[in-house]
């Protein structure tokens, strides 16, 4: 945003008066600098005023030039991947007034930006064998589902702001969930707090991959790397590793969903959600009773 005249002639004026090299001796002997002149006439600031002048002018002609670039671009988007995820975080909600898309100046958007009802915190898109987008995306912080309402509102945004022709799937979905039983050596030391330091890393881990990495792959090396990493652990030995959607049964008598380990036998290295139909793209433990964290982790003293 350009600044005024007197806004740069103040900064220019400042930057003189700290710079020794300017200061002069006076017909008293005291050492002064060139600003100790305040009149209006001095020709040291009148030269500051030309130059604050100049570059005013200049800022002036960036701003418009950047608006007419910010134009152009806004009308001829390209409607790729990534360009649809940041419009999955532009886009507003309010369950007491509709966000209502308008045509303005030829681009489809709010008539009335508010960032406080942008509730999408993260979000993913991508074209799918059948050449449709697939949309996810999750609110809040930690990450949750969105309800049926904002899904059907992201919904017609997307069908309004997209590209002629190209279909879109929104989705929010509640968190694929994981499932992990291992035996996890430790440190004698550390009996009385072991557990719940794994507990707490391992669901922090999952709510940081889910925000960093959204619909990103879930690595059996990171998960065990992690738990590998926390201070008094020595080994670990995972004996079966699931991730199951919301629509997969929850388990019974033995875990359901994707398996990644089976029996101690490493079964997929890799957890991929964007390859796997209805997925959520964000992770959470496995919360059913006799498969949580707490019921499965097997600790072990050394």
């Amino acid at each position: 945003m350009a600044r005024t005249i007197s806004q740069i002639q103040e900064q220019i004026i400042s930057a003189i008066a700290a710079n020794p090299n300017l200061n002069y001796v006076d017909d008293n002997g005291i050492t002064r600098n060139i600003t100790y002149n305040t009149s209006n006439r001095a020709i040291w600031r009148n030269l500051t005023f030309i130059v604050a002048a100049a570059i005013a002018v200049l800022e002036q002609l960036t701003d418009a030039y950047v608006a007419l670039v910010e134009s152009i671009v806004s009308k001829s988007a390209a409607a790729s991947a990534l360009w649809i995820q940041a419009k999955m975080f532009a886009f507003q909600y309010d369950a007491a007034n509709p966000q209502v898309i308008a045509l303005i100046g030829g681009v489809p958007q709010y008539p009335v930006v508010d960032p406080t009802l942008c509730i999408v915190t993260a979000a993913s898109a991508y074209t799918d064998t059948t050449n449709t987008v697939q949309c996810k995306f999750a609110i809040g912080n930690p990450l949750s589902a969105a309800s049926p309402p904002q899904v059907a509102a992201m919904q017609a945004y997307l069908n309004q702001i997209g590209g002629a022709g190209i279909a879109y799937n929104a989705a929010s979905l509640s968190p694929d969930l994981i499932y992990v039983q291992a035996n996890i050596y430790y440190n004698g030391m550390y009996s009385s707090s072991i557990q719940a330091n794994v507990i707490t890393a391992l669901n922090a881990w999952l709510e940081n991959l889910s925000q960093t990495n959204f619909d990103g792959s879930l690595k059996i090396s990171d998960l065990e790397a992690e738990i590998r990493n926390i201070t008094g652990i020595s080994d670990v030995v995972l004996q079966n590793v699931y991730i199951r959607r919301a629509l997969d049964a929850a388990p019974t008598s033995g875990p359901t969903g994707f398996p990644l380990v089976s029996a101690y036998a490493l079964v997929n290295r890799i957890y991929e959600p964007y390859a796997i139909p209805n997925t959520a793209g964000y992770y959470g433990q496995e919360t059913t009773t006799g498969f949580t964290f707490s019921d499965s982790l097997n600790f072990i003293s050394q």
